[in-house]
Formats: structure tokens, sequence, C-alpha cells
């Protein structure tokens, strides 16, 4: 399986609301491949999975401000 084969397989179970989303998100920012998967994905989570993500996020921002500032 490729990449394109795995998003097209999340961007097409995701529900017409959210497929929206994604697609105006990829419209106004752009995306790689990677990077549309990544929202396809979000957009496909729940509520505890979009925290737990958010969680994840902030601790590499935090990491990453924190190396910079060594």
């Amino acid at each position: 399986m490729t990449l394109s084969d795995l998003l097209d397989d999340v961007f097409g179970a995701l529900p017409e609301d959210r497929r929206k989303m994604v697609q105006a998100m990829v419209d106004e920012y752009g995306a790689g491949e990677n990077l549309r998967l990544l929202l396809a994905l979000v957009a496909s989570a729940d509520r505890r999975e979009r925290r737990l993500a958010r969680l994840l996020v902030n601790d590499i921002d935090r990491q990453e401000l924190a190396r910079e500032n060594k």
C-alpha cells in the first residue's frame, strides 16, 4: 500500500463535513501527501484522540523551544 492509497482510504472514509474542512485547509495553506494524511487522520479522530494529539504537539513544541534556548 502506498501513502497515496492510504490517504485516499482515510480521506474517503471521512464524513462529508470533515472532508470539506480538510480540503479547505489544504486549499488555503497547501499540503503535501504527508500533511494531507495527517490532517485527515486528525479529522477522523474522536475528541479524546484529538486531545492526546494536542498534548503531544504541545510537548514537542516545549521540547524544541527548550533546545533552542540552550
